[in-house]
């Protein structure tokens, strides 16, 4: 029995064993640092973002009273950021504002718009 015992341990440290990690040289006028990574995720690049800017025009609807015309472009204005939250779900939004509202009267009817910004983060593709 205890043969068998002694077999069968000599048989398990045989088969265990320890993963070698070697360290070069590394340059002290910099810095460093280190990082331990196992499996498929060791391999994987780093993901890097980029910050892209852009505008739009947000005009609201045509109306007779300049206050019903403000509104409107409110509407559009919450609709257009609605609209770009949604089509953005993977990137990250950093700003998105409607800008300065400027209205506009052409004869009886007014309109309302603006120089809408945002600014996302993007995931480049390297």
């Amino acid at each position: 029995m205890k043969k068998l015992l002694f077999i069968a341990g000599l048989i398990f440290a045989t088969t265990i064993h320890a993963e070698e990690v070697s360290v070069g040289k590394v340059d002290t006028s910099q810095d460093t640092t280190i990082s331990i990574k196992k499996g498929a995720n060791a391999t994987e690049a780093k993901k890097k973002y980029s910050v892209v800017e852009g505008e739009h025009e947000v005009v609201g609807d045509k109306d007779v009273v300049a206050k019903s015309a403000e509104k409107n472009w409110k509407a559009a204005c919450t609709e257009w950021k609605k609209e770009f939250r949604e089509d953005n779900k993977d990137n990250k939004i950093i700003s998105i504002v409607c800008g300065r509202m400027v209205c506009e009267k052409v004869g009886v009817e007014s309109t309302c718009q603006s120089q809408a910004k945002y600014k996302i983060k993007t995931l480049s593709e390297e």
